[in-house]
């Protein structure tokens, strides 16, 4: 997913390298002169405070809570917290931010780019499935209770939602009249309704190539892809994407789905969801008011769903 860039050294754009991905910002009229440095911060806090590569951050201090055990997180942490819990459930589990133990299970234990895992001799680990949620929260203090094991990994949702928080500070706070937030092809828009965004897709196996292109001047786009981000575990070929049910990678015809809703959040599960052939996956993209979405198959076959 691209979207067309404007020259960088103006005062209304900006690039950022965090997260393993390249971010884009450009914005309106922006009445915050300040922007860049703010947005900066936000986003490397992101990267430093939610990676499950690192060590003694947020994320991690949240993982090691035993049952029984609490600590008051910021409210950007507390607010993805809850909102990852409310996506599992209207997913019925099929996307879950509970799949850490999985994922370190499949050899993805160390930050891309790599191509190769060791073969792991343990059986793969039980996936989260109370009905739930392992956190009870505290809305008075943003205090969060361990009530139950399950260990958390963002992943694009994380991003996602770097993402759509950039793009709502800057509108409202900013009071920018239109603007852009890229994250690596998770992309929210708004307009003063003259300016119209024109988005570019991504072809799977060419980045430099587009399947497609559309204009927006309202709304986001996430895809999902799991051709880049794959490797071998022994002879096994293994990618980044899980179904949270089983905790494997799933399995299907489809390389890649593009998805285009009013809210990024949605737009960044419904995506993932669209490699998963299953009645609620179905029951979820109506509920995300889906705009559109761009599939991709393993021959190169594209079909647009509107």
């Amino acid at each position: 997913m691209t979207a067309k860039q404007e020259d960088l050294n103006s005062e209304y754009v900006m690039q950022l390298e965090a997260m393993n991905t390249t971010f884009y910002f450009q914005v309106k009229n922006c009445l915050k002169k300040d922007w860049k440095n703010i947005i900066s911060n936000w986003i490397l806090y992101i990267e430093k405070e939610w990676s499950r590569f690192q060590i003694d951050n947020e994320l991690y201090r949240l993982n090691e809570l035993t049952v029984g055990e609490q600590m008051m997180v910021p409210p950007p942490l507390f607010d993805i917290l809850q909102k990852a819990e409310d996506y599992r459930k209207k997913t019925n589990g099929l996307f879950s931010p509970y799949l850490l133990p999985q994922i370190r299970f499949h050899g993805y234990d160390q930050a891309f780019p790599f191509s190769s895992a060791l073969s792991n001799e343990f059986e793969l680990p039980s996936v989260y499935n109370r009905m739930d949620g392992p956190f009870e929260f505290d809305q008075d203090t943003n205090t969060v209770k361990r009530s139950s094991p399950g260990k958390l990994d963002f992943g694009g949702i994380g991003k996602g939602y770097a993402v759509q928080a950039t793009a709502q500070w800057l509108k409202e706070i900013g009071q920018a009249q239109a603007g852009i937030v890229d994250g690596g092809g998770d992309i929210t828009v708004w307009s003063d309704g003259e300016k119209e965004w024109l988005i570019g897709v991504a072809h799977p196996f060419e980045k430099n190539k587009e399947i497609a292109q559309f204009r927006l001047k309202n709304g986001s786009i996430a895809t999902s892809n799991i051709i880049y981000r794959r490797w071998k575990q022994g002879d096994v070929q293994k990618h980044h994407l899980l179904n949270g049910k089983t905790g494997l990678p799933v399995e299907s015809s489809i390389i890649q789905a593009t998805v285009v809703s009013e809210n990024l959040l949605d737009a960044e599960v419904a995506a993932k969801l669209c490699f998963m052939e299953d009645h609620e996956n179905e029951e979820f993209l109506k509920m995300a008011k889906v705009n559109l979405i761009i599939l991709v198959d393993k021959n190169g076959n594209i079909k647009v769903e509107h």
